[in-house]
Protein backbone atom coordinates (compact mmCIF):
# COMPACT_ATOMS: atom_id res chain seq x y z
CA UNK A 1 0.00 0.00 0.00
CA UNK A 2 1.41 3.38 -0.92
CA UNK A 3 1.61 6.39 1.36
CA UNK A 4 2.45 9.99 0.62
CA UNK A 5 6.02 10.86 1.65
CA UNK A 6 5.94 14.48 0.52
CA UNK A 7 6.83 16.85 -2.30
CA UNK A 8 10.53 16.16 -2.39
CA UNK A 9 12.84 13.18 -2.64
CA UNK A 10 13.62 11.57 0.71
CA UNK A 11 17.37 11.34 1.48
CA UNK A 12 17.69 7.67 0.48
CA UNK A 13 16.06 8.33 -2.92
CA UNK A 14 18.12 11.48 -3.42
CA UNK A 15 21.25 9.37 -2.90
CA UNK A 16 19.93 6.54 -5.09
CA UNK A 17 19.41 8.99 -7.99
CA UNK A 18 22.54 11.07 -7.33
CA UNK A 19 24.53 9.47 -10.13
CA UNK A 20 27.43 8.88 -7.76
CA UNK A 21 27.09 5.09 -7.83
CA UNK A 22 26.45 4.29 -11.49
CA UNK A 23 28.53 1.13 -11.25
CA UNK A 24 26.39 -0.09 -8.33
CA UNK A 25 23.20 0.69 -10.25
CA UNK A 26 24.47 -0.72 -13.53
CA UNK A 27 21.92 -3.13 -14.97
CA UNK A 28 19.02 -1.68 -12.98
CA UNK A 29 16.05 -0.17 -14.79
CA UNK A 30 13.79 2.75 -13.86
CA UNK A 31 10.28 2.26 -15.28
CA UNK A 32 8.51 5.51 -16.18
CA UNK A 33 4.91 6.20 -17.10
CA UNK A 34 3.50 8.99 -19.24
CA UNK A 35 -0.07 9.48 -20.47
CA UNK A 36 -0.74 9.28 -24.21
CA UNK A 37 -3.15 11.40 -26.27
CA UNK A 38 -5.94 8.85 -25.75
CA UNK A 39 -5.51 9.01 -21.96
CA UNK A 40 -3.84 5.62 -21.61
CA UNK A 41 -0.77 5.08 -19.42
CA UNK A 42 2.35 4.60 -21.53
CA UNK A 43 5.20 2.69 -19.85
CA UNK A 44 8.86 3.00 -20.82
CA UNK A 45 12.22 2.07 -19.33
CA UNK A 46 15.12 4.35 -18.45
CA UNK A 47 18.44 3.53 -16.83
CA UNK A 48 20.29 5.09 -13.93
CA UNK A 49 22.57 6.54 -16.59
CA UNK A 50 19.69 8.66 -17.94
CA UNK A 51 18.22 10.00 -14.70
CA UNK A 52 19.91 12.17 -12.06
CA UNK A 53 18.55 14.00 -9.01
CA UNK A 54 19.75 17.60 -9.23
CA UNK A 55 18.37 18.29 -5.76
CA UNK A 56 15.41 17.11 -3.68
CA UNK A 57 12.88 18.87 -5.96
CA UNK A 58 14.48 18.54 -9.43
CA UNK A 59 15.46 15.58 -11.59
CA UNK A 60 17.35 15.76 -14.88
CA UNK A 61 16.64 13.13 -17.54
CA UNK A 62 17.47 12.14 -21.09
CA UNK A 63 15.17 10.24 -23.45
CA UNK A 64 15.21 9.55 -27.16
CA UNK A 65 13.96 12.76 -28.75
CA UNK A 66 11.61 10.93 -31.13
CA UNK A 67 10.16 8.47 -28.60
CA UNK A 68 6.52 8.14 -27.63
CA UNK A 69 7.56 8.97 -24.06
CA UNK A 70 9.13 12.25 -25.20
CA UNK A 71 6.10 13.14 -27.30
CA UNK A 72 3.74 12.40 -24.41
CA UNK A 73 5.78 14.61 -22.08
CA UNK A 74 5.77 17.40 -24.66
CA UNK A 75 1.98 17.16 -24.92
CA UNK A 76 1.01 17.09 -21.25
CA UNK A 77 4.17 17.72 -19.21
CA UNK A 78 3.61 14.88 -16.72
CA UNK A 79 5.71 11.89 -15.71
CA UNK A 80 5.89 9.22 -13.02
CA UNK A 81 9.15 7.42 -12.21
CA UNK A 82 9.03 4.08 -10.41
CA UNK A 83 11.89 2.95 -8.22
CA UNK A 84 11.12 -0.71 -7.51
CA UNK A 85 13.98 -2.24 -5.56
CA UNK A 86 14.50 -4.36 -2.44
CA UNK A 87 15.71 -1.18 -0.69
CA UNK A 88 12.31 0.42 -1.19
CA UNK A 89 9.62 1.17 -3.73
CA UNK A 90 8.84 4.77 -4.59
CA UNK A 91 6.58 6.49 -7.11
CA UNK A 92 7.84 9.94 -8.04
CA UNK A 93 5.27 12.11 -9.81
CA UNK A 94 6.04 15.43 -11.38
CA UNK A 95 5.87 17.91 -14.17
CA UNK A 96 8.48 17.94 -16.90
CA UNK A 97 9.72 20.40 -19.44
CA UNK A 98 12.10 19.90 -22.28
CA UNK A 99 15.35 21.85 -22.25
CA UNK A 100 15.85 23.62 -25.59
CA UNK A 101 18.86 22.50 -27.57
CA UNK A 102 18.87 18.97 -26.19
CA UNK A 103 22.26 17.48 -25.44
CA UNK A 104 24.68 18.38 -28.25
CA UNK A 105 27.18 15.67 -27.27
CA UNK A 106 24.37 13.08 -27.45
CA UNK A 107 22.56 13.48 -30.79
CA UNK A 108 19.08 12.01 -30.81
CA UNK A 109 18.51 12.56 -27.09
CA UNK A 110 16.16 15.14 -25.58
CA UNK A 111 16.94 16.70 -22.22
CA UNK A 112 14.25 17.07 -19.57
CA UNK A 113 13.92 18.68 -16.19
CA UNK A 114 11.33 17.23 -13.82
CA UNK A 115 9.90 19.14 -10.89
CA UNK A 116 8.94 16.69 -8.16
CA UNK A 117 5.30 17.20 -7.15
CA UNK A 118 4.61 14.08 -5.12
CA UNK A 119 6.58 11.14 -3.73
CA UNK A 120 4.80 8.00 -2.58
CA UNK A 121 6.40 5.07 -0.81
CA UNK A 122 4.89 1.64 -1.37
CA UNK A 123 5.27 -1.01 1.31
CA UNK A 124 3.62 -4.32 2.06
CA UNK A 125 0.95 -4.62 4.71
CA UNK A 126 2.04 -7.32 7.12
CA UNK A 127 -1.58 -7.99 8.13
CA UNK A 128 -2.42 -8.92 4.53
CA UNK A 129 0.84 -9.78 2.78
CA UNK A 130 2.84 -11.22 5.68
CA UNK A 131 6.58 -11.27 5.02
CA UNK A 132 6.26 -10.63 1.26
CA UNK A 133 8.90 -8.19 -0.01
CA UNK A 134 10.28 -7.01 -3.35
CA UNK A 135 13.22 -9.27 -4.17
CA UNK A 136 14.48 -7.54 -7.31
CA UNK A 137 13.66 -4.74 -9.68
CA UNK A 138 13.85 -5.00 -13.47
CA UNK A 139 17.39 -5.76 -14.64
CA UNK A 140 19.27 -5.78 -17.96
CA UNK A 141 22.54 -7.26 -19.13
CA UNK A 142 24.96 -5.21 -21.21
CA UNK A 143 27.18 -8.02 -22.47
CA UNK A 144 30.73 -7.24 -23.57
CA UNK A 145 29.86 -3.57 -24.18
CA UNK A 146 29.11 -2.92 -20.51
CA UNK A 147 32.27 -0.93 -19.76
CA UNK A 148 31.67 1.40 -22.72
CA UNK A 149 28.02 1.87 -21.71
CA UNK A 150 29.01 2.73 -18.15
CA UNK A 151 31.46 5.33 -19.47
CA UNK A 152 28.72 6.80 -21.69
CA UNK A 153 26.40 6.99 -18.66
CA UNK A 154 29.04 8.90 -16.70
CA UNK A 155 29.37 11.45 -19.52
CA UNK A 156 25.59 11.77 -19.88
CA UNK A 157 25.02 12.29 -16.14
CA UNK A 158 27.77 14.95 -16.14
CA UNK A 159 26.07 16.70 -19.08
CA UNK A 160 22.69 16.65 -17.33
CA UNK A 161 24.25 18.14 -14.19
CA UNK A 162 26.03 20.89 -16.15
CA UNK A 163 22.79 21.90 -17.81
CA UNK A 164 20.98 22.22 -14.48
Amino acid sequence: MSRLVGQELPPQVLEQLSGRNLRGHFGRVIPVVTVDAAGFPHPALLSYGEVVALDARRIGMATYADSTTANNMRQNGRLTLLLVEPEGTYYIKGTVRERPGGLPAFPGLAQWKMRVEQVLEDATRSDVEGEARIASGIRFGAGPGGAALLQQWEMLIAALRRAA
